[in-house]
């Protein structure tokens, strides 16, 4: 019974992970690709600008609402330094690739898993026994039958490194992985989580792509949540200037992300108070429907603390907002 409640507290865990990715899925290889230069064009041609991106990018996918229901009626203030912020940054694509039943067996092999390769249809397969693998072009799903151990968990760094070699052994490690970080340690079920991003770009807001693994205290790899892609780093765009993205922060024309729970206001409540942004960086979200063209772009990403009114202490607030200048116009 202990290990069925330490699957289900892991499933739970792995699917909060998952919920700011389940849209933008990606898939389970990939790699950063610098531009290539095309005639008639500049850098990573494809259209009549030269740009492999669209003529017109979508907006980035940064929420309208926040699950608590909160609404706010807030006054703002800014002590950040908009010194030193890019003009320009980079828009990357994000292209997936289709697995085939072939490659998902060759897969399947690797991981231990013994049974047949099923062919689910909508380019969705799975295989059981010893395990279970299931693999579309939105992600790579594995897990596994072996013991989570018993003991006192292993260090972040070890714990890393194992999730790293394992996606190694397993030739699922992309090239372009970044460093890995625990995102939980679930000491009740002898279990650490590890987060993987991308090398380039780094600071993206969503779960995607991204990798998820579930190291035992044993040192043994449980499961693995795998959303990749090929993130091809495109045109270069002009970035709207600090002082315009406050302007529509201050206006309250974002989204916040607001952490109160510490505050225990109830869910559907406007808040009123005072919000202190602190500091401005530039940061990524996904844009773009999902099965569609889909991109990393460049946000603004405010930080501060918020304090309603009628409370002595603060809480940490996040704002959002898309950098670009002109979504249609790259300027290299």
């Amino acid at each position: 019974m202990k290990r069925i409640r330490s699957l289900s507290l892991i499933s739970i865990v792995l699917l909060v992970l998952a919920v700011t990715a389940a849209l933008h899925a990606g898939p389970a290889y990939g790699t950063t690709v610098p531009p290539t230069s095309t005639p008639g064009g500049s850098e990573t041609g494809g259209d009549g600008s030269g740009s492999e991106v669209s003529p017109e990018l979508p907006a980035p996918d940064l929420p309208s609402s926040n699950a608590q229901g909160y609404t706010f009626d807030l006054k703002y203030a800014n002590s950040a330094d908009f010194e030193g912020l890019p003009r320009e940054a980079s828009v990357y694509e994000l292209k997936r690739e289709k697995p085939t039943q072939k490659d998902v067996q060759a897969l399947a092999t690797r991981l231990g898993v013994t049974g047949d390769v099923a062919d689910r249809g909508d380019g969705t397969f799975e295989a059981e026994g010893n395990g279970k693998l299931f693999v579309s072009i939105d992600q790579t799903v594995y897990t596994s039958e072996a013991d989570a151990g018993e003991g006192k968990l292993q260090s972040d760094e070890k714990a890393i490194s194992q999730a790293r070699d394992w996606l190694r052994k397993t030739t699922l490690l992309p090239p372009d992985l970044g460093d890995g970080e625990i995102q939980a340690r679930l000491d009740d079920s002898e279990r650490l989580i590890v987060l993987f991003g991308p090398v380039e770009p780094t600071d993206v807001l969503s779960g995607y792509p991204s990798i998820t693994i579930t190291v035992g205290a044993s040192g043994e790899v449980l499961e693995a949540q795998i959303r990749w892609a090929n993130i091809v780093r495109a045109d270069v765009y002009q970035l709207m200037s600090a002082d315009e993205a406050w302007q529509l922060v201050s206006s309250g024309q974002v989204f916040l992300d607001a952490d109160l729970s510490g505050a225990k206001i109830d869910s559907g409540t406007n808040i009123k108070g005072r919000v202190t942004f602190s500091s401005v960086s530039i940061a990524y979200a996904t844009a773009g429907p999902p099965g569609g063209s889909q991109y990393l772009e460049p946000v603004y990403a405010f930080e501060g603390r918020i304090r309603p009114d009628g409370d002595n202490h603060t809480y940490p607030v996040k704002a959002y907002v898309s950098a670009l200048s002109n979504s249609g116009a790259p300027v290299g």
